[in-house]
């Protein structure tokens, strides 16, 4: 997480002054003094009573003083800032994208070197008791000593109370006078140095701190010693070295200081946890809003959001506060709650102004997108995005496409060349159309399947649409758009023509089936549909046991079951891939690895060369350990030159997802890419799905220039103007920092797509980003799925758009960590 500052509570002095604990009034010092000094005076009685008035009236001002000091923060004339960070400290590599803002610890307490009553008391009882011996000469240098002392601890707490008044000059003139009487210098040096500082005085800095850095070991034997060297040293740019004498204090007395300067040495070197250990250990109010930044920060949103709205009922109105409880909402998912806190500031322009001065955000590519550990850790919970797509995505995979003669469309197809791939087809029963119109539908949808044996998708959807156009109540053909509509990862599409197929034959519910698992992508409530294939399951004429059990099965999983073997497949006539992708999709959810192994070692005896059907046959080896174990089989598996690559080429997106993702894991993306290139020179077919696998792969390897070079080429002259397209290139376009770019693609996307929850949620960041709240509050308050989780995006605070970097002066040395 970048050092985003929160600007800090009221009491805000980085010296050696605090406010403490409360002194006694000067009334009782006074009352005090007088019961000590009665009956200790003789001849010279007026004398020395002169000289104790002096020192009463000296006690007063100390009294008054004390009471009216409070501390204020120095570091920059910013308010909003405080010390500058080591300079050469280096970050957490994972610190730039914490999303949280830093809070900034408030005021670095310090403690002015008392002279406590007791010990006043023992020196005037010593100075009487030398002077009644007859040693007045000793007597009256003590005298002169306590007086002189008291003189400089006047000087340095009007010096602290012109420094809160932000008199600076003035301040320093009052420290000057501390110094000149000798005693604890260190102390009052840094006190000048911090008015030094504010006034951007540089040389003036640097005189005082050689002054305290000179004089520190003076005050070696005071309580406040630890606390007065961290401090020293963190002055001096020594961030490591300040830490030891904070965590072995010489005193008891000064744990609060100790504590509160630890936490902000701490959360310098990104340290979240024992920042905030130390930091909770002495809070006060006015510190909750640092802790629920610190909580947000260690991703304890609840607890963070708590502090941050006590801190709001202590002040309403800080914007801060609001803001950083809005990105944690948006962290949550809790979209309408982030878009009702960005409402009142759009309606605002100050607000507006100040909200994009405090925290802006910048949208960036999620960075668990690109961590090959988690994906070699996870690949089956991760599902590449998330919960049951990668499931539905090998059942639309293998799902059986539709004929009304099956006999014909063999023929047909064996005619044509092609004696592969020949049983995935499913004979249609259900019409709705007669006489020759079917036969010429039959034709169309037989040049489909020829060139989906070829894994040309797009050639084959040309076919479709045609017939499609003069035939728009044939369910059969939305049933086959639908499923190449799936399998290019257009679900919008896939979803309108899987719905209007099960609408005009209710009877399949296949195809209902298929929209509900579609409709799940874009984020479609399919409620509805569920309940009336449900309803309607028993009064359905089937065309045999085994499509009934099948349908049973599946309709069990979408409806989270899990307890199917689904045996009905062994005794089935003909065994559909389906049936197998199917029971892989169970295997996945029970995490059954010999399910898995089963249902993939079938699929692959079926397509013995299919790129998909071999990589999922080995990762299936690999369900229950570190994908790591098995990373060195796939990749040789790429090199082996078995694999028919065609699908990937220029079939269904699966593929191409399934080979690039697995090329990221095994660490073959470098391979695979150069594959792609000579792939793409030697072709003679449509390049559209090489250049996607081309794009996939650059986005992985974090070539974002030239991924999103070739999703517009891919759009703007080969006229694949999909969503899916258009939202992968604004993926590209985030990574390549075009956000401009970025939001006419998903602008356009979401025409397309309108209920895709990623273009909604990116669409929302970027306009918040721009600071656009209205726009952002109506694309988060889309999106009604509780807890939605962006797979893509993500966003940070932008601490470049945030002055957050005081003057040099005020700038402490570079550390030597």
């Amino acid at each position: 997480m970048p050092n985003v500052q929160a600007p800090s509570p009221d009491e805000n002095i980085n010296s050696i002054t605090e406010t403490g604990t409360p002194k006694p009034t000067p009334t009782s010092l006074i009352d005090k003094l007088k019961s000590k000094l009665k009956g200790f005076f003789d001849v010279k009685k007026i004398f020395f009573s002169i000289i104790g008035i002096v020192i009463i009236l000296i006690l007063i001002i100390i009294g008054l003083t004390i009471l009216s000091v409070s501390a204020s923060n120095p570091s920059s004339k910013n308010p909003k800032t405080q010390e500058v960070p080591p300079k050469n400290h280096q970050s957490n590599p994972q610190s730039n994208q914490r999303e949280i803002p830093i809070p900034e610890i408030p005021k670095l307490e310090t403690k002015i070197p008392e002279i406590d009553s007791k010990s006043l008391d023992d020196l005037i009882k010593k100075a009487n008791l030398l002077y009644n011996g007859g040693e007045k000469t000793e007597a009256l240098h003590l005298f002169n000593n306590i007086a002189s002392f008291s003189q400089s601890i006047a000087s340095h707490n009007l010096g602290v109370i012109k420094l809160k008044e932000k008199d600076y000059a003035s301040a320093i003139a009052s420290f000057d006078n501390a110094i000149a009487s000798g005693d604890n210098i260190s102390v009052s040096a840094i006190d000048a140095m911090v008015s030094a500082l504010h006034l951007n005085h540089p040389e003036e800095v640097d005189h005082y701190l050689k002054l305290t850095n000179a004089h520190l070991p003076d005050s070696a034997h005071e309580p406040f010693y630890s606390y007065l060297y961290a401090l020293t040293q963190y002055y001096n740019g020594y961030y490591f070295e300040s830490l030891s004498p904070l965590l072995n204090p010489n005193s008891e007395s000064f744990q609060r200081q100790n504590h509160r300067l630890a936490s902000k040495i701490f959360l310098a070197f990104d340290d979240d946890y024992n920042a905030l250990a130390h930091l909770q250990t002495i809070a006060t109010p006015k510190d909750y809003k640092s802790l629920g930044l610190l909580y947000a920060r260690v991703g304890e949103y609840p607890k963070a959001k708590n502090y941050l709205y006590q801190y709001l009922k202590v002040d309403p109105n800080d914007i801060e506060s609001s803001l950083a409880i809005q990105i944690i909402d948006l962290k949550l998912g809790n979209f309408p709650a982030a878009a009702s806190a960005l409402e009142p500031i759009a309606d605002d322009k100050a607000l507006s102004e100040k909200a994009m001065k405090t925290y802006p955000i910048k949208v960036i590519l999620n960075p668990s997108l690109f961590d090959v550990n988690l994906a070699q850790e996870e690949f089956w919970n991760r599902s590449f995005e998330i919960q049951e797509k990668m499931p539905y995505k090998t059942i639309f995979y293998y799902a059986p496409f539709r004929v009304f003669d099956a006999k014909e469309a063999l023929k047909l197809i064996r005619e044509g060349g092609m004696f592969s791939d020949v049983r995935n087809i499913e004979e249609a029963k259900s019409t709705l159309v007669r006489g020759g119109t079917i036969s010429a539908i039959n034709k169309n949808i037989i040049k489909a399947l020829i060139e989906l044996n070829k894994n040309n998708i797009r050639d084959a959807l040309s076919y479709l649409v045609i017939s499609a156009k003069s035939n728009p109540n044939h369910a059969v053909l939305h049933y086959d758009i639908g499923l190449i509509y799936a399998q290019m990862g257009d679900f919008q599409n896939a979803y309108k023509h899987f719905l209007r197929a099960y609408h005009l034959n209710s009877y399949d519910i296949t195809s209902g089936l298929f929209a509900i698992m579609a409709g799940k992508f874009i984020y479609q409530d399919t409620g509805r549909i569920f309940h009336q294939i449900s309803q309607d399951f028993e009064s359905i004429p089937f065309d045999s046991k085994t499509q009934k059990k099948f349908l049973s099965s599946f309709i069990g999983y979408l409806n989270d079951n899990i307890n199917d073997e689904m045996d009905w497949i062994e005794e089935a006539e003909k065994k559909f891939p389906i049936y197998y992708a199917l029971k892989a999709a169970y295997g996945i959810r029970n995490k059954d690895k010999t399910t898995l192994l089963k249902a993939f070692s079938k699929l692959k005896s079926i397509y013995p060369r299919d790129v998909v059907s071999n990589i999922l046959y080995e990762l299936a080896h690999g369900y229950d350990t570190n994908l790591k174990q098995v990373a060195l089989k796939l990749h040789n598996l790429f090199l082996s030159g078995k694999l028919d690559l065609s699908s990937v080429y220029y079939g269904p997106a699966f593929a191409r997802e399934l080979y690039v993702y697995i090329g990221f894991i095994t660490g073959s993306l470098q391979n695979q890419e150069k594959d792609l290139e000579e792939k793409l020179i030697a072709q003679t077919d449509t390049p559209n799905g090489i250049l996607q696998a081309m794009a996939l792969t650059n986005i992985y390897q974090h070539k974002f220039e030239k991924a999103y070079t070739i999703y517009n080429t891919l759009i703007e002259d080969l006229g694949e103007d999909d969503p899916q397209t258009k939202f992968f290139a604004a993926v590209s376009a985030i990574g390549a920092d075009h956000p401009e770019n970025a939001v006419l693609l998903l602008q356009l996307a979401k025409m397309d797509a309108p209920t895709n929850y990623e273009s909604r949620y990116a669409l929302g960041l970027l306009y918040q980003e721009i600071g656009n709240f209205k726009a952002a509050a109506s694309h988060y308050n889309y999106i009604s799925v509780a807890n939605f989780k962006s797979e893509f995006f993500d966003f940070q605070i932008d601490t470049d758009r945030i002055n957050t970097e005081p003057s040099k002066a005020n700038q402490p040395k570079a550390s030597k960590q």
